[in-house]
């Protein structure tokens, strides 16, 4: 049992990393991608997080509330917007994300972290 537990997450011990359609799944669709929100139709603030556009909208874009910083800069939670608002950090612009919720929870926090820094590829 002990060797399929190291084969299944590597030798570190550590699960694999996050992917944009664990992301997009367990995040976005389910707390962001609504007409009345980040859906269809370009959304709050024109950033559209559905499936097939999440991707282009957010990774190496400039944010629209703080153009100093990208949505989401690859390999580097801390210093993506989309991060920043969805962890609730003191001093960002504007409201926690998803909104109304004060921010993601750990688990979906630690998801995005980890698909962010493993680099924000299109997977």
């Amino acid at each position: 049992m002990l060797l399929l537990v190291f084969l299944l997450t590597g030798c570190t011990g550590a699960p694999a990393p996050s992917t944009l359609t664990d992301v997009q799944a367990d995040i976005y669709t389910k707390s962001c991608a609504f007409s009345t929100c980040h859906g269809s139709g370009g959304g709050a603030q024109g950033l559209s997080l559905t499936d097939g556009n999440s991707y282009a909208a957010t990774v190496g874009v400039p944010s629209s509330l703080d153009p100093s910083i990208n949505l989401v800069e690859p390999g580097d939670h801390a210093n993506s917007f989309l991060w920043q608002k969805c962890a609730n950090q003191s001093g960002i612009t504007g409201i926690a994300m998803p909104s109304g919720s004060g921010g993601l929870d750990a688990t979906h926090l630690a998801e995005l972290e980890s698909w962010i820094d493993d680099g924000a590829q299109d997977n």
